[in-house]
């Protein structure tokens, strides 16, 4: 540290001192290039320690403040896109506030899922002749068991009880809430959570799962805050008769008795096309 603040005195004195029409000296602008790039690697293995070191001594802490601290900053990418509306402190609260909960229920449920699921439900269901990596069985059952399971019984129960409880709705518009956005988000939920949730339960090490879990909710979030972040009431036209229909053709009604402010989402932020790149597990 004290050697690149030396380097960038040294630096600046010469450009001061120099004429500034003088190309800099080749190997002066390597020896600067080299430096740069080894502090910024030096620095980054030492947070990288730092937060290994911090999930070793207070891992539910550290998940849950990982997780909170990624879906507030998703819910204000979405939030950005409403250029009309101010920043929505009460929702980005409501978003942190669910994510961490959430990624304390998996720091309890997940070692219970892998402790569990060894591949040997999905073998006895394949051929005899076919041989398959235990691991990757595994890894299949414990996805299926996040994504079939926990998501739909427990995910989505307290997103949309936690969620619309914040915003000011009262239980039976929560629950409204969620008929008619269930269906929809649980369809992006299988499209971008099952690969993402396929490699963690069998690529990542158990005591980085939630980490990265939380590093893909960035995304995860950006798209449930875009679609479902706000607990305004909704009407749907009459000539959606799908559930996608519905959600496309959603109309935001204002109600006063739930906010003073208008949380609505755009129509056009609402109707936009997510793919599997762009859409917790």
């Amino acid at each position: 540290m004290r050697n690149f603040a030396l380097l960038l005195l040294l630096a600046a004195a010469r450009i001061s001192c120099g004429d500034a029409f003088t190309p800099p000296d080749p190997s002066f602008v390597h020896t600067i290039s080299h430096t740069s790039i080894a502090f910024v690697k030096h620095e980054a293995h030492n947070i990288a320690n730092l937060y290994n070191d911090a999930l070793h001594q207070f891992p539910l802490a550290t998940k849950m403040l990982t997780g909170g601290t990624l879906a507030t900053a998703g819910d204000a990418i979405a939030q950005s896109k409403i250029k009309e509306e101010p920043y929505d402190k009460r929702r980005a609260a409501s978003f942190m506030t669910f994510d961490m909960a959430y990624r304390a229920l998996q720091h309890v449920l997940y070692p219970i899922v892998v402790a569990s699921c060894h591949g040997q439900h999905i073998q006895h269901l394949l051929p005899h002749n076919m041989i398959v990596s235990n691991d990757l069985l595994a890894g299949m059952e414990e996805t299926a068991v996040a994504q079939l399971a926990i998501v739909p019984l427990f995910y989505y129960p307290v997103f949309f009880g936690l969620t619309g409880f914040l915003q000011g709705l009262s239980p039976g518009a929560s629950l409204d809430r969620a008929k008619e956005m269930f269906i929809p988000l649980m369809q992006r939920n299988l499209l971008f959570w099952i690969p993402v949730q396929f490699i963690q339960f069998t690529y990542i090490d158990e005591q980085l799962q939630i980490p990265f879990l939380s590093v893909a909710g960035l995304c995860w979030t950006f798209m449930l805050s875009a679609v479902a972040g706000s607990a305004a009431k909704t009407t749907v036209s009459p000539n959606a008769s799908t559930p996608q229909e519905q959600l496309d053709e959603q109309v935001v009604v204002e109600e006063d008795d739930i906010n003073d402010q208008d949380f609505a989402v755009p129509s056009a932020l609402v109707n936009e096309k997510l793919t599997a790149n762009t859409v917790s597990g």
